[in-house]
């Protein structure tokens, strides 16, 4: 009885939509599958940027502020990262730090992470930096 039952409603599915029986490559859902593969990949390049959690663990010395300057300035796309760049190399300038001597002594993470983290991260050393004051750190 449920056997018969089960076919029957496979049947009745079946008139209602034919084309669940019989699929059809269709071009456009393809492209869909190609557009968001690609869409993933630019994600992950747009959003994943080098983990400097254990610069900012170690002290967020100026070693910290230098790579995070770097990483945005090479990553910045948007009007609210520019200005993040725009005033952290203010704040490089008035601190005195020579990035590019501190960072000959940074050794490049192998790990990567989400930008709203390094963002995270650069929050928490500025609130640091605020509260300690001056904190010089080389790698």
């Amino acid at each position: 009885m449920e056997m018969m039952m089960f076919v029957l409603v496979s049947a009745v599915a079946m008139l209602i939509n034919p084309y669940a029986a019989n699929p059809v490559p269709n071009d456009n859902v393809n492209r869909i599958i190609d557009l968001t593969e690609k869409y993933n990949r630019d994600l992950n390049e747009r959003f994943f940027v080098e983990d400097v959690s254990d610069l900012a663990d170690n002290g967020c010395g100026n070693n910290f502020f230098c790579k995070v300057h770097d990483i945005l300035q090479k990553h910045a796309k948007n009007d609210n990262e520019k200005e993040i760049v725009r005033n952290l190399e203010i704040f490089i300038k008035k601190s005195d730090m020579d990035c590019k001597e501190v960072l000959k002594k940074v050794r490049p993470s192998e790990k990567e992470q989400p930008l709203p983290d390094l963002l995270g991260n650069l929050t928490k050393c500025i609130q640091r930096r605020n509260f300690m004051g001056n904190v010089t750190q080389a790698a």
